[in-house]
């Protein structure tokens, strides 16, 4: 079985659309990993949930690093400075990105177990819970407080740049 990638951002004109179209992916996928473990704990692993499981896992190797440079390397540099308050959701974000990452290091440890020998961790629910919630929580506050801001501070054209900017990271992530 191939499993590639699919951006879910199609369109690059808008930065913030690019990033909100993460956050919906992001949380769709998130319902999708907490369900299939579930499943996975109660019936065990068998070819078509390893699939499924190889899929989000392949997914969230590339959705979260590229989401968090779309936002880390893109759209936070183009605020710091502007306002106090602004700066500090922006370090408050950052560190929840370190959360998250470290999460998923713990998290992807049981899941290469499962996709590479078919044993499943003892801790595997917990670990599971522990990055969807913090994936979750950080996305609500991003979407609830963060973007809301940001859409009343960028202009059109600043959102456009960012939407230019994380289309070339891609392209120059997929020549390496």
């Amino acid at each position: 079985m191939q499993i590639h990638f699919i951006d879910p951002a199609n369109v690059f004109s808008d930065g913030l659309k690019v990033i909100q179209s993460y956050h919906d992916s992001l949380l769709e996928h998130g319902h999708r990993l907490l369900d299939l473990v579930n499943e996975i704990e109660q019936k065990g692993i068998d070819t078509e949930r390893a699939n499924r499981l190889a899929e989000l896992y392949a997914y969230y190797q590339r959705a979260t690093t590229l989401h968090h440079q779309d936002e880390e390397r893109v759209l936070f540099p183009s605020l710091v400075g502007r306002d106090i308050l602004i700066d500090g959701m922006i370090e408050r974000l950052t560190l929840d990105h370190e959360e998250i990452e470290e999460a998923w290091r713990v998290l992807e440890i049981s899941l290469k177990e499962i996709l590479e020998h078919h044993c499943l961790s003892d801790q595997l629910v917990e670990r599971t819970a522990r990055f969807e919630k913090l994936q979750r929580l950080h996305l609500i506050r991003e979407n609830e407080d963060f973007l809301p801001r940001m859409v009343k501070v960028l202009d059109e054209h600043q959102r456009q740049e960012m939407g230019r900017k994380m289309a070339a990271m891609r392209r120059k992530s997929q020549r390496l």
